[in-house]
């Protein structure tokens, strides 16, 4: 581990990984050689995504702050427009913004929208999804510069382009992570932002998205709902399942299991 000082004050030190440090010294120096850096951060929720990717960001680019912290497409591309030359963003998609589809066909085009901008900034941006292959093909293997997949807490896995590229063509039908990353690392749990004032920004990103999509979400809350049902009272497969809801066997076998881990905690 690297011993390094967060942000323009120095007040505060934290360690990043004695592989990881290496990595973002060769985004600060590419960035510079009229090039942008866009990693993928991805991972279950609570895993520590991101704080992974607001400590990178954070060594990257010592200005970084709350202000280039978004939850939306929206505020996506308000920060790109406002960012100044080499500067850092994170998209911490912590919230299920991105988890219908039509939120993510949104953010796609959103994201292809400004990517030249983006490179003609020079910037660094950091998105953090739970999962990969959620992302649009170009995005994901062509578009983005790494990926760390944050497999548990305080653990990650780092891929470089071509092994990223591999991961997505490979992984995408069982979405498996089984490509051997290009190095496993650690990193600490200190949150280089005012956590309070992170967390409020998101809670209002999170209602204003809720507010005006309230139909949606009640749909997504009915349609779960009925998958358990399905699942519980009958001897239909998963798979049988998702075809009959219009989902993969995956995305069947995740709800579930977010069904009884939910039904554990309320009985802790």
């Amino acid at each position: 581990m690297v011993k390094v000082t967060a942000g323009l004050q120095q007040e505060h030190c934290y360690y990043l990984d004695g592989y990881l440090v290496p990595q973002l010294e060769d985004i600060k120096k590419n960035v510079r050689k009229d090039y942008d850096g866009f990693i993928l951060c991805v991972g279950r929720e609570g895993f520590g995504k991101t704080t992974l990717s607001l400590q990178s960001a954070m060594y990257v680019d010592p200005t970084f702050n709350l202000d280039r912290v978004v939850f939306t497409a929206e505020q996506f591309l308000e920060a790109v427009e406002k960012a100044e030359k080499y500067q850092a963003i994170v998209f911490d998609e912590t919230m299920g913004y991105l988890s219908s589809r039509n939120a993510m066909s949104s953010f796609n085009k959103a994201l292809i929208k400004v990517m030249s901008e983006m490179r003609s900034k020079n910037l660094i941006v950091f998105l953090n999804i739970p999962n990969l292959f959620m992302m649009d093909w170009y995005v994901a293997t062509h578009r983005s510069t790494g990926l760390l997949y944050v497999y548990k807490r305080s653990f990650f896995a780092s891929y470089d382009y071509k092994k990223k590229a591999r991961l997505y063509k490979e992984g995408k039908r069982h979405h498996s992570y089984h490509v051997p990353p290009t190095y496993r690392g650690k990193f600490v749990k200190y949150f280089p932002l005012d956590k309070e004032a992170y967390e409020k920004k998101k809670q209002k990103a999170v209602n204003s998205w809720i507010s005006g999509n309230k139909k949606e979400v009640t749909w997504k809350i009915q349609r779960d709902l009925c998958i358990k049902y399905i699942r519980e009272n009958t001897d239909l497969t998963m798979e049988a399942i998702g075809n009959i809801m219009g989902l993969t066997k995956v995305q069947i076998s995740t709800l579930l299991r977010q069904f009884e881990e939910k039904e554990k905690e309320d009985t802790e």
